[in-house]
């Protein structure tokens, strides 16, 4: 993952939500992770921590972001404003986390997985999902439209919901690199990894999760989100996925 990419997007990234697909996308979440009242919330991939404050806004007891990005660290505890019920750890997701941060209700990983090049990776953060989870507990999570690997000439040309797509060419495990670009009002572009969606749901059993679930975007659960429908539903600029980690079978 691409530590200095990030630490030259820095204070970028809070305008994100503003972008219609960064709207689409809270509306996702919020709609999938339901009431979280008293709850614990781990982000994953957490940037500038939206996530973690919205958790803490929607009724959590406690929310902790991870990023590989000093600089996205800093931008999180900033935005926090001393927040004693949100903390922040840098660290890369791939690899295991050399501290404790203990087990959670929900992981949130919105963007997490889109940066694993192969099959790899993918087990790689899907163990420290699995590892951060309390039994029983749910990972919610967005990542690009995989779909699209299926007829990569389909890819949509242009600006769409506030973000540029550019296919930059394959990689391995019948993957994809592809150059996002989002129009914020500082521009800025990363590198993301599109692999065939099997590959997340074979990865997240052999981590141990259960459950692994595309759960269909419909303009119920997009709720008041102003949107193009038709524009959205012929070609969503993401996807989003649950799974859980299996309850504890006592012997």
């Amino acid at each position: 993952m691409a530590i200095q990419k990030y630490d030259t997007i820095g204070a970028s990234y809070n305008d994100v939500s503003q972008l219609a697909t960064g709207k689409l996308q809270l509306a996702a979440i919020q709609a999938l992770i339901g009431d979280i009242k008293g709850l614990t919330v781990l982000e994953l991939a957490c940037g500038p921590g939206f996530y973690c404050r919205k958790a803490i806004s929607w009724g959590a007891r406690h929310a902790t972001g991870v990023d590989i990005s000093p600089t996205m660290v800093h931008a999180a505890r900033a935005n926090a404003k001393g927040d004693k019920r949100m903390e922040f750890h840098i660290a890369d997701c791939i690899q295991p986390f050399n501290f404790n941060i203990g087990q959670f209700d929900i992981i949130l990983a919105p963007w997490l997985l889109n940066y694993a090049r192969n099959e790899s990776e993918l087990v790689g953060m899907w163990r420290n999902v699995y590892n951060s989870l309390k039994p029983g507990g749910k990972v919610i999570g967005i990542t690009t439209n995989l779909h699209l690997l299926d007829n990569p000439a389909a890819f949509p040309t242009g600006r769409r919901f506030g973000q540029e797509l550019e296919v930059l060419g394959a990689i391995e495990d019948g993957g994809l690199e592809v150059r996002a670009t989002l129009f914020t009002s500082k521009p800025f572009s990363f590198t993301n990894y599109y692999l065939p969606s099997v590959l997340y749901e074979k990865s997240a059993l052999l981590a141990g999760l259960s459950d692994f679930r595309w759960i269909s975007i419909t303009e119920a659960l997009l709720g008041d989100c102003e949107v193009d429908w038709d524009a959205f539903s012929k070609c969503p600029p993401f996807l989003t996925f649950t799974a859980v980690r299996p309850l504890d079978v006592l012997k």
